[in-house]
């Protein structure tokens, strides 16, 4: 039974040899292959058209205080800065260039804001110095006599402007004290316009221009009435009321300027025709350049000054006159009282005259 096993196995170990040598060996298997997963590539995360609108929005406004406040000239440089960022983003905006729009238009903003909250302060400050300006040219034109009324109410809206200025509403401020400029500047073109008024009254100039007086005082009683609730209206009231009141003076002069003309060159050719030239040279030489000087600013349309220097013109024409008759009377007589001891037949007149102009330059001196 052993022999038998061993010879099974022998046989069983033959065939397995034969096998092995007809066989190719086995060829083991590839290692697999690990593929890598690729790098996730970060995205700009997108941003939407109607931000960056929104933004450009904030910008352009806090950009249109800054212009209206006069910060463009006033902070010029700070304003230059503001300004590039802001169109570099306008530009990158309008080609949608959203990164960069977004980017320059984010730094306008601040830029723009810093900007109007210094430059609010400072034009506030200006307002309220030229206000004060504003006020102090209404004093001089004695607008506490001429208009007590309207002074106070620009006061009123003076001392407003300055309540919300120590408050440190910079904006409410401004708009108060523009209002306080414009009422002030009424008040003053309103005392002024009652001042004219009065010279007119003075001179009885009212029936010269009587269409224009009438209108002035109709505009000069609106502005009391406007000023409370309309500075500019009250200012445009005063305003048209002191031309038209003007106009009136204007014409008063002119017309007044013009009498006096005609008296004047009536009191030349008389102290021409009697002779003043020659008898009383120097005296009427004087009263010549007052009346050559009256006739340029005539021709000037200063007929205020022509009126005036026709006045006196006339006066040194007519003393001048006076004196040459005076030596011409005495001249005369003298002639008579000769011609009647020589019995001379010439024209005493005559004779007078000439007298007169031979000796004139020995009275002269």
């Amino acid at each position: 039974m052993t022999i038998r096993r061993v010879t099974i196995l022998a046989v069983v170990a033959a065939v397995l040899l034969a096998s092995c040598a007809t066989k190719p060996p086995v060829a083991p298997e590839p290692e697999p292959v690990i593929v890598e997963p690729a790098p996730e590539v970060p995205t700009t995360p997108q941003i939407a058209r109607e931000d960056i609108e929104a933004l450009h929005g904030r910008v352009l406004a806090l950009r249109k205080e800054a212009f209206e406040l006069g910060l463009k000239d006033s902070m010029d440089k700070e304003y230059a800065v503001a300004e590039e960022r802001y169109l570099a983003g306008k530009k990158a905006l309008d080609a949608d260039d959203r990164p960069i729009a977004k980017t320059e238009l984010g730094a306008a903003e601040p830029l723009f804001a810093d900007l109007v909250s210094k430059g609010v302060v400072m034009v506030a400050e200006s307002r309220q110095t030229d206000a004060n300006a504003a006020r102090s040219r209404a004093m001089a034109a004695y607008a506490d006599i001429q208009s007590p009324k309207a002074l106070s109410t620009a006061d009123a809206a003076m001392a407003m402007a300055d309540v919300a200025f120590a408050a440190g509403d910079s904006k409410a401020a401004i708009e108060a004290y523009i209002i306080a400029i414009t009422a002030y500047d009424a008040v003053e073109k309103r005392s002024t316009a009652t001042s004219v008024k009065k010279t007119i009254d003075d001179l009885a100039y009212a029936p010269m221009d009587a269409g224009n007086y009438e209108i002035a005082g109709q505009k000069l009683a609106r502005v009391d009435e406007l000023l409370a609730q309309d500075a500019r209206g009250a200012q445009d009231a005063a305003e048209e009321a002191l031309l038209r009141y003007r106009l009136v003076l204007a014409k008063g002069w002119e017309l007044t300027a013009g009498s006096n003309k005609d008296s004047a060159e009536k009191a030349k050719t008389e102290a021409e025709t009697i002779k003043a030239q020659v008898a009383v040279q120097t005296e009427y030489a004087e009263a010549k350049a007052a009346y050559d000087e009256a006739v340029a600013a005539y021709s000037s349309g200063d007929h205020e000054l022509a009126a005036a220097l026709f006045n006196e013109a006339e006066f040194m024409l007519n003393a001048a006159y006076e004196s040459a008759a005076e030596k011409r009377s005495a001249a005369l007589a003298a002639m008579e009282a000769a011609q009647l001891k020589s019995g001379e037949s010439a024209s005493i007149a005559e004779q007078a005259d000439e007298t007169l102009a031979g000796t004139a330059g020995k009275d002269e001196e």
